[in-house]
């Protein structure tokens, strides 16, 4: 296992206090130090600087609260080490789709009422990634969706005055947009596409841009197991999705493999569109303050306007020596008051039904999170497969995408969606959660 970067540790006071309404075992230890982990470095500034100070004030029997930090690596590492040795904190974050199969292995408390109370008043979507077996597991901290972000001046210089809205719009506007050199090289893309890298972040945003939009999701119910899947792809959505990669590719060519990418490129002034979540903006602020740059929403596709609604939640282990203080300080963190700060500060996605999600923003984010009536929102379930059939799948996808023989060749785009239907449904099977 790689060695463990950036350790944030809070040296603990030593000050006694007693734990009103706490467990037994609790109340009768001086000077309590909660322990968190988390692989957020944005999140850690937030805890540290805000959450922590007001918690700290609010329950003077917790003398400190210790944030580990870890990148995303060495933390999903960690995990299958620390959970069944029972080596672990008092709170873990963890994005929802690396928690699965420690949900389902019983590493983690299943909310209590007060919990459940907290995440019944948020977007029904987000239960999707934390319901199972008939319970609720974990409290979402720290939502995100995806969007678009838009370089105006490219967009003036190409003639908009209004940002496109459906996928054909957008693909038309992305071609009009793309540079090339005199040898036809692509000097700055219509649209930065994710084509390789970290696997999970790949599938992810197949999944989003690619899938949800032509009416289908990575998996499907077995209609003769309930409980069980299989992959829900394998058919005339997944080959539109695939056909569009392969079309912006080599039939539009507003992108390619060999261009910047992601949210370096959109600040530095290399492609004209760029699909991510609402953080990289710091990003774009810091690298780009000259770009010129608005969001909109996802575009409506063919079948259905969609975005995921991903999450860090908080986890409380079943191993963990503070569970009544724990969930303290998450009902502390997760308030409406909370989530509007963290809008504030990191561009945060406030989950509460009926909540100003705009509130507070940097303007040209605003157009994002201002919700189309069409909009659906996708979460990840909690199936102790899921996260490996999405690696596996995101380790695939780059061949594929560089596969050029792919255009115009229907039946070799379907025999590609076939095969990783195939590596999905043989994720399911490892699990035996798999049926037709």
């Amino acid at each position: 296992m790689k060695k463990l970067l950036n350790f944030v540790v809070i040296l603990s006071l030593a000050v006694s206090f007693v734990f009103a309404g706490g467990s037994g075992e609790e109340s009768s230890e001086d000077g309590v130090v909660l322990t968190l982990w988390g692989s957020s470095q944005t999140m850690v500034d937030f805890y540290e600087e805000t959450v922590i100070p007001a918690f700290l004030e609010a329950y003077p029997q917790v003398a400190d609260v210790e944030v580990l930090y870890m990148p995303i690596e060495d933390f999903v590492q960690r995990l299958a080490v620390v959970l069944p040795a029972g080596e672990v904190p008092d709170i873990m974050e963890i994005e929802d789709s690396w928690a699965t199969p420690y949900v389902t292995a019983g590493y983690f408390e299943p909310n209590t009422p007060e919990l459940n109370a907290i995440v019944d008043q948020m977007l029904p979507s987000l239960k999707t990634c934390l319901t199972y077996d008939g319970q609720v597991w974990g409290v979402p901290i720290a939502p995100f969706h995806e969007l678009f972000f838009w370089n105006l001046d490219m967009l003036a210089e190409a003639g908009y005055t209004e940002i496109p809205d459906t996928w054909d719009e957008v693909v038309e506007a992305a071609v009009k947009m793309t540079q090339r050199d005199a040898t036809g090289k692509i000097t700055r893309s219509g649209f930065s596409m994710r084509l390789g890298g970290n696997p999970s972040g790949t599938a992810q945003k197949f999944w989003v841009l690619g899938l949800l939009p032509n009416g289908v999701n990575w998996y499907e119910e077995s209609a003769t197991e309930p409980g069980k899947y299989h992959a829900g792809f394998d058919n005339e959505g997944g080959y539109n999705a695939l056909k569009t990669y392969i079309d912006l590719l080599y039939k539009y060519q507003v992108d390619d493999f060999a261009s910047l990418k992601d949210t370096e490129a959109f600040a530095n002034g290399k492609t004209a569109i760029n699909m991510r979540e609402a953080s990289s903006s710091s990003s774009i602020i810091e690298q780009g303050p000259d770009i010129n740059w608005t969001t909109s929403p996802m575009p409506k596709g063919p079948v259905e306007r969609s975005t995921f609604l991903i999450s860090l939640n908080f986890y409380v282990p079943v191993d963990g020596k503070h569970k009544d203080l724990a969930r303290e300080f998450i009902k502390f963190a997760t308030t409406e008051e909370m989530y509007e700060i963290q809008v504030a500060e990191r561009a945060g996605f406030n989950p509460y039904i009926g909540a100003d999600r705009t509130k507070g923003l940097d303007e040209r984010l605003v157009p994002a999170f201002t919700d189309p009536e069409d909009l659906v929102y996708h979460s990840v379930p909690v199936h102790s497969a899921y996260d490996t059939a999405q690696i596996r799948i995101g380790e695939a996808l780059p061949n594929i995408f560089a596969d050029k023989t792919l255009l115009d060749n229907p039946e070799g785009i379907k025999a590609a969606i076939h095969n990783l239907a195939e590596i999905f449904n043989d994720a399911y099977k490892e699990f035996d959660e798999y049926a037709e």
